[in-house]
């Protein structure tokens, strides 16, 4: 039986969904995480600011912190300390950011309970920690824990959100706009993950590739599969991060594409064939399916 990190009670074995059984089957975890906390951001291009990064590790912190920096394909990163406090993981494909996030998650010691989940262009100190750590130890089944987002002009930024309907996905309109508490799905530009959680769902389905737009199905996906596994995933909107849009540096499928493969995962034969009449008939294209958040916001308290 797994304990929690942070009030080290008890963690029974979760509950997860089988998409293709309408029963619930228990899964045992199988392992036990310490307390220890890791941040994973991954590089597709360019150059990374190690030195931030390094400084994140300095920064007073509720616990040990970890960075581990997951170089892919073309990106460049120069470490000219190795004591910097930075591990390098270095891809030699472009496998897309879910799967190497996958990669870095999968490496990490069994003394790593949580992992923070940080894009490069992320700006964030120890308060960020503290009060994401705190969300979770309101929800001891909080699962995926994530700030309210902010652009440099201090724009909010699609944050979280209900999940979509069938129709929705169809339409390529994902709800965007959450108060403090459980939701529906998350922004992974910046979330706090329980290891526990991540490795009950296997973390991201590595199928989704990068895509340009506000949304990414892949987040909407695993905030999906992790409240169909038992967890809660709670928005903790008094923390705020500067995250910057994601400006789809090495994209490498369109949005209809996760959108295709949301519906698909999750619908009968019905609405497969809608998804596959629709989209031959141009009404789910790479335009439209760019996640018009307007359409369906909510205000964020």
């Amino acid at each position: 039986m797994d304990r929690d990190p942070i009030r080290g009670a008890p963690v029974d074995g979760d509950t997860r969904r089988d998409p293709e059984r309408s029963e619930s089957v228990t899964r045992d975890v199988g392992r036990k995480y310490g307390c220890e906390l890791a941040v994973v951001t991954v590089a597709r291009s360019g150059r990374p600011d190690v030195d931030r990064l390094a400084a994140t590790v300095s920064t007073p912190a509720p616990r040990p912190v970890r960075v581990v920096l997951t170089v892919v394909a073309d990106a460049t990163t120069v470490v000219d300390d190795p004591g910097v406090g930075v591990e390098v993981l270095r891809l030699a494909e472009d496998i897309g950011r879910p799967a190497a996030i996958n990669r870095a998650v999968a490496g990490l010691d069994a003394e790593v309970g949580w992992v923070l989940i940080a894009d490069p262009a992320v700006r964030w100190d120890a308060d960020v920690l503290d009060g994401l750590l705190a969300a979770a130890a309101r929800y001891p089944r909080a699962g995926l824990i994530g700030p309210r987002l902010r652009d440099a002009a201090g724009s909010v930024l699609p944050s979280a959100g209900a999940l979509p309907s069938t129709t929705q996905a169809l339409r390529g309109r994902i709800p965007v706009g959450a108060g403090a508490g459980p939701t529906g799905w998350l922004a992974t530009s910046c979330v706090l993950l329980r290891r526990a959680a991540w490795d009950s769902v296997d973390g991201f389905d590595p199928r989704y590739l990068d895509t340009a737009g506000p949304v990414d199905m892949a987040d909407v996906d695993l905030a999906d599969r992790l409240l169909r596994a038992g967890w809660l995933v709670v928005h903790a909107p008094g923390v705020e991060v500067a995250a910057g849009a994601r400006n789809g540096d090495g994209v490498l499928a369109t949005p209809v594409d996760g959108l295709r493969r949301y519906v698909s995962a999750r619908s009968g034969a019905p609405a497969r064939l809608l998804l596959a009449l629709a989209t031959r008939s141009g009404a789910v294209t790479g335009r439209n399916a760019a996640v018009r958040n307007t359409a369906t916001r909510k205000t964020e308290s």
